[in-house]
């Protein structure tokens, strides 16, 4: 049978309505469209409420994670950690920035504040709020609402941990006009936010003027009846009012009001027409309604029913009415289509939360969670972080599009492997393996993982370095287990050991490490005299003279005493501030060339630089100028670069090196025979010098195999008409062993230990006429 058009069933009993209206249905309409009226405005305000609380949550989540990436960032770790107050504030700034929020602060754990942006505390003042500093370190994060410089902040705090707490982060949202303009779109009522002390008002924003504003606030509370309504019009406003906040002091209330006037103009014209038709049409109007009121309202109480399945979660319900009106089959059609759209768009927003962006893995939050799971279990398990040895050099050489399409393919590799798979920050992934993996297994699937990226116009090996944490023996739960699995993969990094389990001495080492970087830092800055250069001499083989020595730098400080150049050197190249470091020495070996110089002595200093280095475009010209201002020629320092360096950008590096060669200064390659290099990639550097590495020469005189390596590099070298150095000389016969076979220069502690400048004078002085070979 064809469905009836919806507006001739209206019509039809609109006009029985109007011709039976009585004066019953005119009371009725009189009171219960009043109360119904209250009953709506009073729920439009519990909605309303319900959405500001809403707002006001969200926002506290954002500022709790925008403060979680704050204090997670390593380098703000660092800076806080270094109380390098000019990093602070530009993290801060920064932070800040990226996420628009209107204060941040950095407070130390006594309650003094560190620095903010903008300037609402002062540093080295006290906090105001010292309660809420004892909060935050009880329960290890804090939110609430504070007044600074009279105006109302939303504020998280958390610590920055090191992974001890070193300091409180601070973020914070202004309570503002904006707000509650804000507020007043998404509600449609007038909203209002005031903040008292002792009964006194500190700060008040509203959406209404103040005399306005005024009379809201006064309605608090006030029910509608149908002669305020109709004729005395003496309620202007309907709030409500609910307290935000009291705490500190100061008490936070906001209130939500709807104009009379503009809620029931349209009623009570609506009210004087129904009176006057109502009179005519009450009995009609009864029987239509009972006729009507079955055939319209059971499809209506099953779409209703539909709605609050949809609304509780559940969108695989088949939405079926019976045939009725053209209408209602249009909305029964709409509800499916509904519930259809908000599946795929829940499902979307769901996997959107849970997953990186870059790379569709899962995220750090919702790893953390799953894996909270698996310790709550109490199943053993394998998480393998994952990160890409030199991933900074891959962006600064073949640039950010090339290191995100390196790391998006490195993902897809991980995410084809059994087992859960999620991006924890920048280069580094986490991989927690289904089944059990045997070493060699994790072996193989380095192998897998480190495949070329072939991109077309790029090729880009990878290298990537595995720290293997077994939980729950290594960690108790998800937030250890990134702790230490940062700890694990940053000594797998500095160390270069390339598939390394966690053991509990890496986090001594880590502390260590951090100090390092803290006091060497301080030292670069502040305390440069803690720095010094010793120098040990080359002898040359042909003329049986000392013709050159080789800076190494030493490093006692007052809090760590002497610590090795192999520990701090690398931790400075993983910290990224290896350059300060060379540039020290650069200055300090210059000066110190022409004090030889002044004492009659011709040596040439050579200096080592990393791969940062070499592809410093600034170094060369600062070496030039230093020589200048000494007035020393070129042949005064060489340069001595590790092979391995070398090969991970060639092409840049032989551009960089031969611009040092074109200004005169000699090349050598050091450590040869211990990385990568080859005999015809060597020909294609510009280089005059290999430096055979020390474990070929200490046991020389005795070890065979060590003979003919050392006798093969010297005269390969000299078919490339390369010089050659041999180090770790110890005793006699290796040195003669040496000279026999046509090596240029020769150092080790059989010649001389390094020494500073002022002894190494002395000694070069003493054994001028030294004859080394007899």
């Amino acid at each position: 049978m064809a469905a009836k058009s919806l507006n001739q069933s209206i019509f039809r009993l609109v006009v029985g309505v109007v011709l039976l209206t009585s004066l019953t249905i005119i009371v009725n309409v009189w009171l219960a469209t009043t109360e119904q009226a209250q009953k709506g405005l009073d729920r439009d305000l519990k909605v309303a409420q319900n959405v500001l609380e809403q707002v006001l949550s969200n926002r506290e989540n954002l500022l709790f994670n925008s403060a979680g990436v704050l204090t997670d960032d390593f380098g703000f770790k660092q800076a806080v950690a270094s109380e390098d107050t000019p990093t602070i504030k530009s993290a801060l700034q920064n932070h800040g920035a990226r996420i628009n929020a209107d204060v941040m602060a950095l407070i130390s754990l006594n309650g003094k504040n560190i620095a903010s942006t903008p300037t609402l505390l002062e540093p080295g003042t006290e906090f105001p709020y010292q309660s809420l500093i004892q909060t935050m370190l009880s329960d290890g994060g804090a939110s609430a609402l504070i007044m600074l410089d009279k105006q109302l902040y939303q504020v998280i705090m958390l610590t920055v941990d090191a992974p001890a707490p070193l300091a409180i982060a601070l973020v914070g949202f202004k309570l503002d006009q904006g707000l509650v303009n804000q507020l007043n779109d998404i509600t449609q009522l007038e909203t209002t936010i005031e903040v008292a002390k002792n009964g006194a008002e500190e700060f008040s924003v509203s959406t209404l003027e103040d005399p306005a504003a005024l009379k809201a606030i006064q309605q608090n509370q006030t029910d509608l009846n149908w002669y305020s309504i109709t004729i005395a019009k003496d309620i202007p406003f309907v709030s409500r009012q609910f307290i935000l906040a009291d705490e500190f002091g100061y008490q936070t209330q906001i209130t939500l009001s709807e104009d009379v006037d503009k809620l029931f103009a349209e009623f009570n014209q609506l009210q004087l027409n129904i009176t006057v038709i109502g009179a005519l049409a009450i009995v009609i109007a009864m029987l239509l309604a009972a006729l009507f009121s079955r055939k319209l309202a059971k499809p209506l109480v099953t779409l209703s029913q539909v709605a609050q399945r949809i609304s509780s979660g559940n969108y695989t319900t088949k939405v079926e009415i019976p045939p009725s009106t053209q209408e209602l089959d249009t909305l029964s059609t709409a509800f499916t289509s509904m519930q259809s759209n908000i599946k795929t768009r829940e499902e979307k927003i769901v996997f959107q939360a849970r997953h990186d962006t870059l790379t569709s893995l899962s995220n750090r939050h919702y790893i953390e969670t799953l894996l909270d799971q698996r310790f709550v279990e109490g199943q053993p398990f394998l998480a393998i972080g994952i990160n890409i040895f030199g991933f900074r050099g891959i962006n600064d050489i073949f640039g950010y599009h090339n290191g995100d399409l390196c790391l998006k393919e490195l993902a897809s590799r991980v995410a084809k492997l059994d087992g859960l798979a999620a991006r924890l920050t920048g280069g580094e992934l986490l991989w927690v393996p289904s089944k059990h993996l045997e070493l060699s297994d994790i072996e193989k699937i380095k192998i897998e993982l480190e495949k070329p990226i072939d991109k077309g116009e790029v090729v880009i090996n990878l290298k990537v370095a595995m720290g293997l944490l077994y939980c729950p023996e290594d960690a108790k739960d998800a937030e250890q287990l990134f702790r230490r699995m940062n700890i694990v993969l940053d000594e797998a990094q500095i160390s270069r050991q390339f598939i390394l389990r966690y053991d509990f001495a890496l986090e001594d080492k880590y502390l260590r490490r951090l100090s390092i970087i803290t006091e060497l830092k301080n030292t670069l800055t502040h305390a440069q005299h803690e720095l010094n250069l010793f120098y040990q001499p080359k002898l040359n083989l042909k003329t049986g003279k000392v013709e050159s020595v080789e800076a190494l730098i030493r490093w006692t400080n007052a809090k760590l005493g002497f610590v090795s150049p192999e520990d701090f050197i690398a931790t400075a190249e993983h910290a990224g501030f290896i350059e300060l470091v060379t540039q020290w020495v650069i200055e300090r070996a210059i000066k110190d060339a022409a004090t030889f110089q002044d004492s009659k002595l011709t040596l040439t200093i050579a200096i080592n630089l990393s791969a940062r280095d070499v592809m410093n475009t600034k170094l060369l010209s600062l070496i030039k100028q230093k020589l200048a201002e000494y007035q020393l020629d070129s042949t005064s320092v060489s340069f001595e670069i590790t092979e391995g360096d070398l090969v991970k950008d060639h092409q840049k590096a032989i551009e960089h090196l031969k611009a040092f060669q074109a200004s005169g200064f000699s090349i050598a390659i050091d450590d040869f025979g211990t990385g990568y290099s080859s005999m015809a990639y060597l020909q294609s550097l510009p280089v005059n010098t290999l430096k055979v590495d020390k474990s070929f020469v200490l046991n020389l005189d005795t070890q065979v195999g060590d003979q003919q390596i050392v006798k093969t590099v010297i005269s390969l070298a000299h078919a490339f008409e390369l010089t050659v150095v041999a180090e770790g000389i110890e005793n006699l016969p290796t040195l003669q062993l040496l000279a026999q076979w046509g090596c240029e220069w020769a150092q080790g502690y059989y010649i001389c230990k390094p020494a500073p400048a002022e002894q190494l004078i002395k000694w070069c002085h003493e054994n001028k006429n030294t004859q080394w070979l007899t």
